[in-house]
């Protein structure tokens, strides 16, 4: 049998759809407060946000009798025509926000404009009016939502904790801060006020606020066609797209075209991790559609093509466009000294990705050998790094060390070192390429997760405390951020304020490592999903990328130690990304490259 629906499930069906969890309440009322042209914003939230949001704003406010429609579905004054859907300048404009959040929760709303005596309070019940009465009230807006999906436990279930709710929407706040630098934002968490902006307009002053951390100190301007923002350096990135935020004409979007010309202006210069990026993109507003995501975070633009050139173009000309391209004439594959563990890749304890590796590297004859050692050290998103299968050509002969799991370090003699980072070593007729970069990376990788296993803790104090500087959102998740280092060997503890203080650091790292990998970590995307084995082993990969030697040379002396406690790791062949720490060309190989085989 076919019914309609009451207004009742009809209502909670289409909360469901707009408001997902608190930070889906919380991005609807401060856009609200936008639109209404406030100057001030000052966000609340108690218990993650689930028992409760208080958004203040100065804005033009709610006469009273308009208010209770304003909670009928799909009541807006933002348009008044199919034509205007076209055109839509507002962050709001299909009249859902309002009626869906209060339609899961406790509501009260207190409204005045510039032209009444008086205020009016509205209090509502899962959408339902339970009182109305004037008080007295400032111009603009004040909004409680309690007990947020009491009415909806099915909803409440799939929340995560009350402090990564609270992070993720004090992130919210942030990101709305920047872009609206000449708004005065208020962030306030169980009674502690987190930030607040001074709303002068100065975006670069609200940035190095809110985010106080190394990969936003030193930005880059960008100042293009209908593009402006900031962007980091190519060598400085995050473990994660965390630190891309994008505006399309103010709305705060997630987007693939933007994600991709961003990538595509970089060029090749980024070889791991996400830079930071903080873009402000004005665009026809009759060449989007943002009415294509019930809680419009994502956008659909009608000149994507043309909108990916002007954002690349943007970006690339803001960096150092120095960089040289390899144009490869002949293609021939090398097999790598992790071929010599593929055997028994299986039998091992490590099933991740650095277990899997069994590529080889492809090399041109004619590019310079520079060419070919740099092309190694590229890497993709550590994420999405899958390398391709290793091919056997049949005049490749395997002799009888590719069957062997194990190496004999001990039988190598260095032959040299170049480029300040790769490490030529020679046994008999074959030639091995160390990477230092991806050799430390494994290092650090399997002593930090040695040192995570052990109940006993290796570590050394520091003569100088440092000090880590986090942003709002990340400081909120200070409990399990604090547990996990502390069990990885730092003496650190919460120093108030967004910082924290260390005063040990692990035993193996010097103190500057130390610092990097904290950073790392504290900016990974995992932190707030629980603490387990996996979690930690993935926080431990992302962070110890930070922590390697980079474009340092090393002493003999270094040399000799970094190669003696490559040979120690359980897995050597790979860091924990899967790319090799070495490579093996044979004689044969450097012959038939120079047509002499």
């Amino acid at each position: 049998m076919i019914r309609i629906l009451d207004s009742f499930i009809a209502d909670k069906i289409a909360a469901g759809e707009v408001i997902e969890r608190p930070v889906s309440a919380v991005k609807e009322l401060i856009e609200n407060s936008i639109d209404a042209a406030a100057s001030s914003i000052i966000v609340e939230i108690r218990g993650g946000g689930a028992s409760y949001i208080r958004i203040t704003d100065d804005g033009c406010g709610i006469s009273s009798d308009e208010i209770e429609t304003a909670f009928l579905r799909h009541a807006t004054s933002k348009i008044t025509s199919a034509a205007d859907l076209d055109n839509i300048q507002s962050l709001g404009f299909r009249g859902e926000a309002l009626a869906s959040i209060s339609a899961v929760s406790r509501l009260t709303i207190v409204s005045k404009t510039s032209d009444d005596i008086s205020g009016t309070k509205l209090m509502l019940h899962a959408g339902k009016v339970i009182s109305k009465e004037k008080v007295g009230a400032n111009k603009g807006t004040t909004i409680i939502v309690e007990d947020l999906f009491y009415n909806t436990p099915a909803r409440r279930k799939f929340m995560k904790s009350d402090a990564r709710e609270a992070s993720v929407i004090t992130e919210l706040v942030q990101q709305y801060a920047i872009y609206y630098s000449d708004i005065r934002f208020m962030m306030i968490n169980n009674g502690q006020t987190l930030f607040t902006t001074s709303g002068n307009g100065d975006v670069n002053t609200v940035i190095k606020t809110l985010y106080p951390d190394n990969a936003h100190s030193s930005l880059i301007a960008v100042d293009g066609n209908g593009v402006k923002g900031y962007i980091s350096a190519p060598g400085t990135t995050l473990s994660s797209r965390k630190g891309q935020l994008f505006f399309v004409n103010g709305r705060l979007v997630s987007s693939k075209t933007i994600e991709n010309a961003l990538s595509d202006g970089y060029g090749g210069r980024v070889f791991s991790g996400f830079p930071v990026a903080i873009l402000f993109i004005d665009e026809d507003p009759f060449a989007i559609d943002v009415n294509i995501h019930p809680g419009k975070k994502e956008i659909l633009f009608l000149h994507a093509n043309e909108l990916s050139r002007r954002i690349s173009d943007a970006v690339a000309s803001s960096l150092d466009s120095r960089a040289s391209v390899p144009n490869p004439a002949y293609r021939r594959e090398y097999t790598s000294a992790i071929d010599t563990y593929e055997t028994h890749a299986l039998k091992s304890e490590y099933t991740r990705a650095d277990a899997d590796v069994q590529n080889a590297s492809e090399v041109s004859e004619q590019s310079t050998i520079k060419e070919y050692l740099g092309s190694l050290s590229r890497e993709e998103d550590s994420e999405q790094y899958i390398p391709k299968q290793h091919s056997v050509h049949e005049d490749i002969k395997a002799d009888e060390e590719s069957a062997k799991l194990s190496m004999d370090f001990d039988n190598l003699v260095c032959k040299g070192y170049v480029f300040d980072t790769y490490i030529i070593m020679e046994e008999g007729d074959k030639l091995y390429v160390f990477d230092q970069h991806a050799a430390h990376e494994r290092i650090f990788y399997e002593k930090l997760l040695a040192v995570y296993n052990s109940e006993k803790k290796l570590s050394q104090p520091i003569i100088s405390p440092i000090m880590i500087n986090v942003s709002a959102d990340v400081y909120q998740m200070k409990d399990e951020i604090l547990e996990v280092l502390c069990t990885l060997g730092y003496d650190i503890s919460d120093f108030g304020s967004g910082s924290f203080i260390i005063k040990s650091i692990p035993s193996f790292m010097d103190a500057s490592e130390s610092e990097e990998f904290v950073n790392a970590f504290c900016n990974s995307s995992e932190i707030g999903y629980g603490i387990n084995s996996k979690v930690v082993d993935k926080l431990i990969m992302k962070s110890c990328k930070s922590a390697v030697k980079g474009g340092d040379r090393l002493s003999e002396i270094e040399t000799e130690e970094l190669l003696r406690e490559l040979s120690h790791c359980d897995n050597p062949y790979s860091c924990p990304h899967g790319r090799p720490t070495f490579i093996k060309i044979t004689r044969n190989d450097v012959e038939r490259a120079f047509k002499r085989a």
